[in-house]
């Protein structure tokens, strides 16, 4: 009889300690994952800004190449990439990839144009901050640093 009341006490169910210790092991497993998982994401969206950058850069290379040598104006960007130029009607980009005309960075901010010189300029993405500068994921990403 003794040993049935035990079989019984054994069945009724986990204990609280055996259900916390497995909800710490569950939450440590998140953690470790969701760290991993969140890196990888900043990385991802770190490359395609480079990538996007290396884009635009050649863009506006076809169009120094197309208008003998001249740079576009900083105050025609991005517009010359959706709309041409004088001796290059079609449009320097493929435009299904940007709506609005709009040539955001991962973050949804706006890539910067600047012309340096008359044959010298640089594209930026300020990084997840959107501003100058920063660290880490706020780094700039600049065409002059990326894949010259």
């Amino acid at each position: 009889m003794q040993c049935s009341k035990n079989r019984q006490k054994s069945r009724r169910g986990f204990t609280l300690v055996e259900v916390l210790i497995v909800l710490a092991i569950i939450a440590l497993m998140g953690a470790l994952v969701g760290t991993n998982v969140i890196g990888e994401l900043f990385r991802s969206q770190r490359q395609k800004a480079e990538l996007d950058i290396e884009v635009l850069k050649q863009a506006v290379k076809l169009h120094q190449t197309v208008e003998n040598g001249k740079l576009p104006q900083e105050s025609d960007w991005p517009d010359f990439l959706f709309d041409g130029s004088k001796n290059h009607s079609r449009s320097f980009i493929d435009t299904d990839k940007y709506e609005n005309r709009q040539v955001n960075d991962p973050w949804g901010n706006p890539y910067t144009y600047r012309k340096l010189s008359s044959s010298d300029f640089e594209i930026m993405s300020y990084g997840m901050d959107g501003q100058p500068g920063g660290e880490g994921d706020d780094a700039d990403i600049s065409s002059k640093k990326s894949r010259e």
